[in-house]
């Protein structure tokens, strides 16, 4: 392993950390182009973690150049969110309608109706990777990639500049935190997934402290893996906390949200004068999934927020 580069000027890591991401972009475009199975998450993964380093790091970039690249990302993320989502709930569909003995029948309807939405998302994606929008940013991370736009961080220490932005990083989780109830989330019923608005508040606050857990973890792995290693072990324990946020918080939103399309397929089944039945099944299933994965929330929240990186 690479020695760590604590001492090295923050333009020149954190212009490195740059590359290396728009290189795991590029590498991934083709083959999300293709629809091979996980090519998409894996190319959504990687804008989004180009643009928590930007974010996250902006003061070793020019500001305004910062915002344009991270604005030019998320237009990107959100073509590519699409077709992702859609596939994380067929998985779901499959996944918890087997365990819950969900008849085969009722998942393949849903399937099928995924299985539409998704041809078209990703049609749309292929659109937008051949237009002139992405023309221009494909030029721009060319660019940042030849001649980062370095700020007013860039001649400070890399250590110094990635410990003062993870802190922050970790005040904005520990603010996010302080609005959302796990307890009151937790005691979301079938009932509640299509008529309580306490419950769609509650969803917003708990996706804002994945958001935030996600950042830290994201940011946090970008200084501590060669070649850009800056921080040591502490760093680690506190991004592994953030994936724990990010992870579980993640997999209950998506429970709860594959509880809403059961219940949206069970209301089309009784207006069609049929069994609603299975489609029930599937959302009570999804909704103690969705319990389950608050399990671990309490104990990786105490643990992001006690952590020094």
């Amino acid at each position: 392993m690479a020695p760590p580069r604590k001492s090295d000027p923050a333009g020149e890591v954190f212009g490195d950390v740059v590359a290396d991401h728009v290189r795991r972009v590029e590498q991934r475009i083709p083959r999300a182009l293709a629809d091979e199975d996980d090519a998409v998450h894996r190319l959504r993964t990687a804008v989004r973690r180009l643009r928590t380093v930007l974010a996250v790091y902006r003061p070793a970039f020019e500001r305004d150049q910062v915002k344009d690249l991270r604005r030019r990302l998320a237009e990107l993320g959100d073509v590519l969110g699409e077709a992702r989502d859609l596939e994380v709930r067929r998985a779901d569909v499959e996944s918890v309608g087997g365990a819950a003995s969900v008849p085969r029948q009722a998942r393949e309807r849903i399937v099928e109706d995924l299985d539409r939405q998704h041809a078209a998302a990703h049609a749309r994606f292929v659109e937008y990777a051949g237009s002139p929008t992405m023309a221009v940013t494909t030029a721009e991370l060319i660019r940042w990639v030849q001649e980062p736009p370095l700020g007013k961080a860039a001649d400070r220490k890399a250590a110094t500049v990635a410990r003062k932005r993870l802190r922050k990083a970790v005040r904005r989780a520990e603010r996010a935190a302080a609005e959302l109830d796990p307890a009151a989330l937790a005691e979301a019923t079938v009932e509640d997934v299509d008529t309580s608005e306490n419950l769609e508040d509650l969803l917003a606050r708990a996706h804002e402290v994945r958001k935030a857990g996600r950042r830290v973890s994201q940011a946090t792995r970008a200084v501590t893996r060669s070649p850009t290693r800056v921080l040591g072990s502490s760093a680690k324990d506190l991004g592994a906390a953030g994936k724990t946020i990010q992870s579980t918080l993640g997999d209950h939103r998506d429970a709860m949200l594959l509880a809403a399309l059961a219940r949206e397929h069970g209301d089309r089944a009784e207006a069609a004068g049929e069994d609603r039945g299975p489609y029930d099944r599937l959302a009570r299933a999804a909704v103690r999934r969705a319990r389950s994965a608050l399990e671990a929330v309490p104990e990786a929240l105490e643990r992001l927020l006690s952590t020094t990186p």
